[in-house]
């Protein structure tokens, strides 16, 4: 005998588990572009695969209270506006996030090198927001926060055009090349 609800029932497990499959297979094929840097930094930040060893104690506190600060930007879906808050125990200020309808606030802690600032927030999409602090004046680090997960996805590292090239053997030194200066004996004592 031949019973239709359990047939039934494994057909439509069997279309569910098919389907989430499949949907799960494009979006990775649409995650596998990276998205377009905002910063144009000289070297691809965005590029696979995306870690933030660079900033291990990174982590999304809820806020309790009133949180005014400076450099807001809406998300494009205008959910979320985030925005930097400056405070006395890291001079370099904090990502925070509001969540537009409900008016509830989070703050990014735990980054390196508080005392330095942070620059140039950019939602990437509606879900994820980049922004740059840098380390020192001619190197930074890229950080990238999903919003919806509420935790830190990305933070590269970067230079800026003069340290790339004080980095790069056989760089153009005006018009001494110190590799190829000649190598002196020593004189004996």
């Amino acid at each position: 005998m031949f019973h239709t609800a359990p047939c039934i029932r494994a057909v439509g497990s069997l279309a569910l588990l098919l389907l989430t499959s499949t949907l799960g297979r494009a979006q990775q094929n649409a995650s596998a572009t990276p998205p377009v840097d905002p910063h144009h930094h000289v070297v691809p930040v965005h590029q696979a695969p995306w870690t933030t060893e660079l900033a291990p104690d990174a982590r999304m506190v809820r806020l309790e209270g009133p949180a005014a600060g400076s450099d807001s930007v809406l998300s494009p879906d205008g959910r979320w506006r985030a925005f930097v808050i400056d405070r006395n125990d890291e001079p370099g200020g904090r990502v925070c996030l509001e969540a537009v309808h409900s008016g509830q606030r989070y703050e990014l802690r735990g980054l390196p090198l508080p005392y330095r600032p942070l620059s140039a927030l950019v939602w990437l999409d509606s879900g994820r927001l980049a922004f740059d602090r840098w380390s020192q004046p001619h190197y930074g680090i890229h950080y990238v926060l999903d919003v919806g997960r509420r935790r830190l996805v990305l933070a590269a590292p970067f230079p800026d055009e003069f340290f790339l090239r004080q980095q790069t053997p056989g760089r153009d030194t005006g018009g001494r090349r110190h590799d190829r200066l000649p190598v002196l004996p020593l004189i004996p004592s």
